[in-house]
């Protein structure tokens, strides 16, 4: 029985079948646009990755101090840039399509 006494599509019906079709189906319509998908992902975390393995490379020469000496307070802002620059390369990493040798 369904709610308030009236009877309701029991576990048996048709319509509890057709959702996981109508779901496989639409899976099936979107497989074509998969490498479209990769070829975009790629681009677009190697675009980001250029200027940020440049940011990278300079918070270092400025935190080493191969530029210069710098101030207590300079280091600390410099070790939290880079530290957001870490997060934000490790996100640009898992945004990145794996290569199918490279999937375990």
């Amino acid at each position: 029985m369904g709610v308030q006494g009236q009877a309701g599509p029991g576990p048996g019906d048709p319509a509890d079948r057709a959702e996981p079709r109508a779901t496989l189906a639409l899976v099936d319509a979107l497989r074509p646009l998969d490498p479209a998908k990769e070829r975009l992902l790629g681009a677009l975390s190697h675009q980001l990755r250029n200027p940020l393995t440049s940011v990278i490379g300079y918070l270092e020469l400025l935190t080493d101090q191969t530029l210069g000496p710098i101030t207590p307070e300079q280091d600390r802002v410099l070790r939290t840039v880079a530290h957001s620059m870490a997060r934000l390369a490790a996100m640009i990493d898992e945004l990145a399509p794996t290569e199918p040798g490279d999937r375990g």
